[in-house]
């Protein structure tokens, strides 16, 4: 070949190398393609790229044959000397290009800096060094467009890690972590927008405020982890309900909100369907939810507020229009869960009234507890001669700002502020307070225990049972002197739990009674498994038993069933001599009504007692 075509030779080759670099600002698309390039126009019979920049990611899918890794050569002898030559050839910076010899093979190592060693093999001819020559130059081209693909690269990663970080400022922001749904922040942004296409097309959506009931209970007996997942499974039951263009956000521990938007033009249009979706909720929660390690009976509470809403004698501005929505939907849901629960509700103005009557229970119930303006009266129970033979403490509350203020309207709100937990341990140090005083008065002889009524939220505490224990100690009272008075609430979520906790006070002398036995639906299959010594059957069945047939029916089950059991059965709500001739003759324990004695306060009820000693 003579001196021109050698010459044109080289310029082709370099030509053709040197259009190959900077095609692509991708690291590992532009090696791959010079690469190729360069195996293609030197014969090269096999080549290796060795990436000494640890900051370097070829995450390109190269082809091996290009791009390959240490343990490509077949012969790992070789593959050894060839990582050793390339060791040696890192710490001589001066050199860009090493010619090396192994057996008939000839290898060339090309530095490209910064980057790595580019390692070139050609079997039996020689690459002439005037070839090596023109390559040189290429090299350090490659070596500034590779620190380019860097750069660029370093920059590309710097914006999606700042892209991750602001989408995970946004996620803390506006998604609630736990359940994936949008927070209270995220929510109200969707609500104003409903709201106003709503004001803007005088159409009608409606609010949901969705409660979990009874959730405390689930945290405090069967833990957080559990709970966890009881939210999480009710967040994706919700989910299914939530249509195009709706809302659904987790606004507390078991609180969920909903926001369902154009449904008609109507209130009553819009009732209808919210009314449907609502019910279909309810169906859901039916059966137990099935989690990870056990089952759980859940239900929910909902109240309802259709929006816009509009008041008689003030313009609402749109902010003041969705505050509005939320807190009726709010009202709604607490009057569900202080009736029936597991229900639904529309709000109406008169709820507006509770509510505020709520909240001003609630608040003087703080100042009562740290002012004791509680006291207890007993009723007492009889046998059915008549005979005084235990007492039930009965709390009562007298305001100085309320009057008196009935236990129906204070203990359901003390049970879901918690102050029932302080206020049922007043009621312990209360009643064991007026045992000691009786023990040494000796009545108790013919006055076998007063009971106390167990609240669920207090029962569930992780240090009840040290409580009541410490409470027995101090007053040095007998236990047996003491009874507890529970609900199935007690049960209702953990009734392994519930056993363990009453067998324990149990073999201390404390023994348990179940009250309004029979109104709940589940009260039956308790019997057989929790420790009672007592039932007190629901004054819902002895109300003028004497003209029901019905209820004669189910208080003699109830009453056979008792004995079956071995417990004792006593009768609550006799109200008159018809009632009282009624159960002369049946195998009860004990009477409680207003036909025999009324709660009396403390002292009167001493005095009864120790006169009818």
């Amino acid at each position: 070949m003579d001196q021109n075509n050698r010459t044109l030779q080289l310029v082709s080759i370099q030509h053709e190398l040197a259009m190959s670099i900077g095609l692509d600002l991708n690291l590992a698309v532009m090696l791959e393609v010079f690469i190729g390039r360069m195996q293609q126009r030197l014969s090269l019979s096999a080549i290796q790229m060795f990436i000494r920049n640890p900051d370097i990611s070829l995450t390109h899918n190269i082809d091996k044959a290009y791009l390959s890794s240490p343990q490509t050569l077949s012969d790992s002898d070789e593959q050894h000397w060839l990582n050793q030559q390339i060791a040696q050839f890192y710490v001589m910076p001066e050199q860009n290009i090493s010619a090396l010899q192994y057996e008939k093979k000839h290898w060339y190592l090309l530095r490209i800096t910064d980057v790595g060693v580019v390692a070139a093999q050609r079997k039996q001819v020689a690459i002439e060094n005037m070839v090596l020559q023109a390559l040189r130059p290429l090299l350090s081209r490659l070596a500034l467009s590779c620190q380019a693909c860097i750069e660029h690269q370093f920059l590309l990663d710097e914006i999606k890690n700042r892209k991750k970080v602001e989408q995970q400022l946004i996620e803390q922001t506006y998604i609630d972590h736990l359940t994936g749904l949008p927070n209270r922040k995220m929510f109200n942004l969707s609500l104003e927008k409903n709201v106003a296409k709503a004001l803007r097309e005088h159409s009608c959506g409606a609010v949901l405020y969705i409660d979990v009931d009874r959730f405390k209970l689930v945290n405090d007996t069967l833990g957080h982890g559990v709970g966890d997942e009881l939210l999480i499974s009710v967040a994706n039951l919700l989910k299914s309900c939530v249509r195009n263009g709706d809302a659904l956000a987790r606004v507390g521990g078991d609180e969920f909100i909903m926001t369902l938007s154009q449904l008609g033009e109507s209130a009553a249009e819009v009732e209808t369907t919210v009314s449907r979706i609502a019910q279909k909720m309810l169906r859901m929660t039916a059966t137990p939810l099935e989690l990870k390690h056990c089952s759980v009976n859940v239900s929910l509470s909902i109240g309802i507020c259709v929006f816009p809403v509009f008041t008689n004698n003030q313009h609402l501005n749109l902010k003041q229009h969705c505050n509005a929505a939320v807190k009726n939907a709010d009202i709604a849901m607490y009057q569900v869960k202080r009736n029936t629960r597991n229900n639904y509700a529309f709000y109406r103005h008169e709820l507006q009234v509770l509510s505020d009557k709520r909240i001003n229970i609630e608040k003087h119930l703080h100042i009562a507890l740290r002012e004791q303006q509680f006291s207890l009266h007993y009723q007492p129970l009889v046998n059915k001669s008549g005979q005084i033979i235990a007492a039930e403490a009965l709390i009562r509350w007298h305001s100085p700002d309320l009057g008196w203020v009935s236990p129906a309207d204070f203990i359901p709100i003390a049970e879901e502020s918690g102050l029932i937990v302080d206020i049922s341990q007043w009621v312990v140090n209360k009643a064991c307070g007026l045992i000691a005083e009786l023990t040494q008065k000796n009545v108790f002889s013919a006055l076998k225990y007063l009971s106390i009524n167990i609240s669920p939220r207090y029962f569930s505490q992780t240090n009840f049972v040290a409580k009541l224990n410490k409470a027995v100690v101090e007053h040095q009272i007998e236990p047996t002197h003491l009874r507890l008075e529970i609900t199935e609430g007690v049960a209702l979520v953990n009734i392994d739990n519930a056993i363990h906790t009453m067998q324990v006070l149990r073999e201390q002398g404390l023994y348990f009674m179940l009250d309004d036995f029979g109104n709940g639906y589940s009260s039956l299959s308790y019997l057989h498994k929790l420790p009672l010594q007592a039932v007190k059957i629901d004054r819902s069945f002895i109300t003028d038993i004497h003209l029901s047939s019905n209820n004669r029916v189910i208080v003699n089950a109830m009453i056979d069933i008792s004995s079956h059991f071995s417990l004792e059965c006593i009768i609550e709500g006799v109200e008159n001599q018809a009632e009282a001739d009624y159960f002369r003759d049946k195998a009860i324990a004990a009477i409680q009504g207003f036909h025999f004695y009324r709660p009396l306060p403390e002292a009167d009820f001493v005095r009864l007692v120790l006169t009818n000693h």
